[in-house]
């Protein structure tokens, strides 16, 4: 796993077909200085602001399709108004620049949910798996991905302070670490098909389930299992990474085993790109976890 250095040069070119397949591998994609995504005025405006409840929110979102935002206090409309405005700017921008940089993944994505994270990491406080102070894997509790990508583009904005991230060993490694307690090894029995039989007929029909596929819950397995394992997070190999005040970075946070230790103010926006987009679907998650199961684990490639 490496980070690559990408300089000011580079913000009006596509990325290369080394550069995919890094990032596809599990490589980071860093810029020390940001492409364009938010202005001086912006970046000011959110650094200033105060954050409700962080008990509810450790984060203001906001959802492109619907442009709707989330986590800001309500009884300040003035407020409302600039941060719905600067999120809606920032996500375009971020839109944009990857359908340029990473043009070869912009007819396979959807444009997913844009982020705000104002809250100091080190020593927040969270439960055992919401911790991002832990080495993990990224996993949607409740919006299966079926295989598909999480893309991010970070940018952090805070004024002088770093964003502080370790990474660990490569997604196929891990993963085969975990393959038995996860279950991954075992042939699914009548039970588990049954049970899955079930979950797609109560989503059809309404219900308030989560017609989650076996990848999946394997993904959600994994995320725990790594975070509720200490002597993992103890004693495995680690690698330290600093992103200074103004600089970005782009990775697949599915397949990029990554923490953050500390950091404050930081902006992100989230695509879900198709397996079908990727220039190495063999680097893909579903690929390794599917080679490691030796049967399917979501439907087929679209």
């Amino acid at each position: 796993m490496a980070r690559i250095t990408l300089r000011e040069d580079r913000f009006a070119t596509e990325a290369s077909r080394q550069e995919y397949r890094g990032l596809e591998a599990g490589d980071i994609l860093y810029f020390p200085t940001s492409p364009p995504l938010v202005t001086d005025g912006e970046r000011t405006f959110l650094v200033t602001q105060r954050q409700i409840d962080g008990s509810l929110y450790k984060n203001i979102s906001y959802r492109p399709t619907e442009d709707r935002l989330r986590g800001v206090d309500q009884k300040d409309a003035a407020q409302l108004k600039r941060v719905h405005e600067i999120m809606r700017a920032f996500s375009n921008r971020s839109i944009a620049f990857a359908a340029s940089f990473l043009k070869h993944y912009a007819s396979a994505w959807k444009i997913d949910y844009a982020s705000f994270r104002p809250i100091e990491e080190q020593g927040r406080k969270a439960s055992l798996h919401s911790r991002n102070d832990l080495l993990h894997f990224d996993s949607f509790p409740t919006r299966p991905s079926h295989g598909d990508r999480l893309l991010r583009i970070f940018a952090n904005i805070h004024p002088e302070r770093s964003r502080i991230w370790l990474t660990s060993d490569h997604f196929e490694a891990l993963a085969r670490r975990f393959a038995g307690k996860v279950g991954l090894t075992r042939t699914p029995s009548r039970l588990d098909t049954w049970k899955r039989a079930v979950v797609k007929v109560g989503a059809r029909m309404g219900l308030p389930v989560i017609d989650r596929p076996p990848y999946d819950a394997f993904m959600r397995r994994i995320h725990h299992t790594m975070k509720e394992d200490a002597a993992f997070q103890e004693s495995c190999r680690k690698d330290r990474w600093e992103f200074p005040a103004g600089s970005a970075w782009i990775v697949f946070t599915d397949g990029t085993s990554h923490a953050c230790l500390s950091g404050q103010y930081m902006l992100e926006q989230t695509f879900i790109v198709r397996r079908s987009g990727l220039t190495c679907p063999d680097l893909a998650p579903i690929s390794i976890l599917e080679r490691i199961a030796g049967y399917p684990l979501a439907r087929k490639i679209a």
